[in-house]
């Protein structure tokens, strides 16, 4: 006889047991959500005014946003085997990258132009240059040239280059006609211009500005890459 009221008590016991891990867990889960909730918009603030002061000043990104520019979260959202293996680099080519950074890019790229090939890398701040040669030093990386130059005066001869990328850098350029026009300069015949671009980038062109950029300059459009976060185009050279 008293068993039933032992049982019933212990089983009430359970209930309310279960019923508090389950409501401590919905509150954990409505404050992940709304610390998300609270990231999104600030990011999106941030995206809005920096994006907004991009659009009247002009600069490279600075050297000390190098630690997220090679970084393991930017190459997982903008995979470098991926955006590189886009451009069709082959052993033996010449290839050239405009505003490398701390190589995110470089290191793929020099492998697949291979101990024949040769990436020149040109940056116009010294800092990133510096980054650039510890992160080539540690990839044991050797086919890669360093250049202190811009883009309106590339240091290397007239139609001598197979590849010529950037990476979130031609937005960043005030007079882009003169670079393309330069890019051409470079290129050989059959050359390939790969342009690529990254969502978060306060400087992000919508794929149709870049193709308007360059088409303008005499470049005829290849092929799109990429997802919603990144895309990369290709152009070729024609009536140089």
């Amino acid at each position: 006889m008293l068993r039933g009221p032992v049982c019933g008590q212990a089983g009430l016991t359970g209930l309310r047991t279960k019923e508090n891990g389950e409501i401590a867990m919905s509150r954990v889960v409505c404050t992940l959500a709304r610390f998300l909730r609270v990231l999104l918009v600030v990011f999106f603030l941030w995206q809005v005014l920096l994006r907004l002061v991009r659009r009247w000043v002009h600069f490279p990104a600075p050297a000390f946003i190098s630690v997220f520019l090679n970084s393991r979260f930017r190459r997982a959202l903008q995979p470098p085997a991926d955006v590189v293996g886009w451009m069709d680099i082959r052993p033996g080519m010449q290839v050239l990258e405009l505003g490398p950074g701390p190589g995110a890019f470089t290191v793929e790229a020099a492998r697949r132009a291979g101990p024949q090939g040769t990436v020149h890398a040109v940056d116009i701040q010294a800092d990133m240059l510096e980054r650039l040669q510890e992160t080539l030093a540690k990839a044991g990386v050797q086919n890669v040239s360093l250049h202190l130059s811009s883009a309106y005066a590339l240091p290397v001869p007239d139609q001598s280059i197979d590849r010529l990328f950037m990476v979130t850098v031609l937005s960043e350029i005030p007079d882009k006609p003169r670079a393309l026009a330069e890019f051409r300069r470079v290129l050989k015949p059959g050359g390939l211009l790969a342009v690529g671009e990254f969502l978060p980038d306060p400087d992000f062109p919508r794929p149709v500005t870049v193709r308007r950029w360059c088409e303008a300059a005499g470049f005829r459009f290849v092929a799109r890459y990429g997802t919603l976060l990144h895309y990369l185009m290709t152009f070729s050279v024609y009536g140089n």
